[in-house]
């Protein structure tokens, strides 16, 4: 038997209200390594400063501007989105109008807060199951 594991990322869906899906929610996924390198690498600016005769390298991040791409990353579809009751595609403009609402941002984050504790205690599930796979014996016992 064996694991398999893909490389797509294609989300989860988390509803407004679990007991009434048509009410609309949000389809999330989780930054992966690469993407969370890419964001940093372009949020990221490096200059050089003079300082007591020594030049020394500053990076300045700009988090506003990481917290966007993020948020354009991780959102993968929603339905039942209006801001200002208007309905909002899901697109980069659509995601720049959510974004602005306070509560729709508090919602999306603890949305993406769960995906990752999910997926967190799913890995330490399977190292555990590992581990105890490990102690037991040739013949399928325990080791005495």
């Amino acid at each position: 038997m064996s694991v398999n594991f893909s490389p797509k990322n294609e989300g989860v869906w988390f509803y407004f209200d679990p007991s009434n899906e048509e009410l609309g929610g949000v389809c999330l996924r989780e930054v992966t390594v690469d993407e969370s390198r890419r964001i940093e690498k372009d949020t990221t600016t490096t200059h050089r400063k003079n300082l007591g005769g020594q030049s020394i390298e500053i990076k300045e991040h700009d988090e506003i501007g990481s917290f966007r791409l993020v948020m354009q990353y991780c959102l993968v579809d929603w339905k039942g989105v209006l801001v200002d009751g208007q309905p909002v595609e899901c697109n980069a403009m659509g995601k720049e109008r959510a974004m602005k609402c306070h509560d729709f941002v508090k919602f999306v984050t603890e949305c993406i807060d769960n995906l990752t504790n999910k997926n967190e205690s799913i890995i330490r599930d399977r190292e555990e199951a590992r581990v105890k796979n490990s102690e037991i014996g040739s013949n399928g016992s325990l080791p005495t």
